[in-house]
């Protein structure tokens, strides 16, 4: 099997909420690490999500946002939940990084 390489995480929702305009805006997942925040460019875009079909209603595309967001800790609970040792303790760690993901 082909090993893959990706941006570790941690990765961020982005949008400005106090400038936010659902008809012309987007909201970008980044790379939340210390580099890429403080790039003199701005953060790395990792994926952006064009928010005019779901306008006026933000709570779709903000969910949507915050799932791709979770993708590298959902990684990290699958794999910790496929090893032979795994515990209660890999458990509680997946049903906490899945409720990051759905925003609770």
């Amino acid at each position: 099997m082909k090993s893959t390489t990706f941006t570790p995480g941690p990765w961020l929702v982005n949008y400005a909420e106090d400038r936010f305009d659902s008809k012309r805006s987007t909201i970008e997942i980044v790379d939340g690490s210390y580099d890429s925040l403080n790039h003199e460019q701005g953060p790395l875009v990792l994926a952006k999500l064009n928010v005019f079909p779901f306008a006026p209603h933000m709570d779709e595309p903000l969910a949507n946002a915050r799932l791709i967001a979770a993708a590298p800790d959902l990684l990290a609970a699958l794999e910790r939940l496929t090893h032979p040792m795994a515990d209660d303790e890999d458990l509680d760690y997946a049903r906490e990084i899945i409720a990051k993901a759905k925003g609770n």
